[in-house]
């Protein structure tokens, strides 16, 4: 009885070793996933805009700033809400490597912004976009920069 009970013990430890061995290799081998914190971003942006913007922006403008960015990145297929978003599954659904452009982001904002009546100038939205960039490159959610088509 001894002796079955100790073979046990060790078979039930050896399952769990390689258990646990094949999931760490396999977290090993993965991507990491970054999650963009809404939240978050607009407090780091809103901290660190100059004094001339962040008297005229507000959390609000902020905010709305990056969720225009967040909906553009969607449409090119570089950002999703989760694996339910069908807008950016679509755009990835492309085959071909998402590249997106701060100049079509700083676009995209401004007509939305001019659409709704906010008072967002481009030079305004250039620093958002430039401090959410230093937030993305913190939380690592940056890729390397696209090379040149040549």
């Amino acid at each position: 009885m001894a002796v079955l009970l100790i073979v046990a013990v060790i078979l039930v430890v050896a399952l769990a070793g390689y258990s646990v061995l094949r999931v760490s290799s396999r977290l090993a081998h993965s991507r990491a996933r970054t999650v963009y914190d809404l939240a978050e971003a607009v407090e780091f942006v809103a901290e660190r805009l100059p004094h001339e913007m962040s008297a005229k922006l507000s959390y609000d403008d902020v905010e709305t700033v990056l969720l225009w960015r967040l909906d553009h990145l969607r449409l090119q297929g570089s950002a999703s809400y989760g694996r339910a978003d069908a807008t950016a599954s679509a755009a990835e659904d492309q085959d071909q490597p998402v590249v997106t452009s701060d100049d079509e982001s700083v676009d995209y904002v401004l007509a939305k912004a001019t659409a709704s009546g906010r008072d967002i100038q481009a030079l305004d939205v250039v620093v958002v976009l430039d401090l959410e960039s230093q937030y993305l490159q913190d939380i690592g959610a940056l890729g390397p920069p696209a090379e040149e088509p040549g």
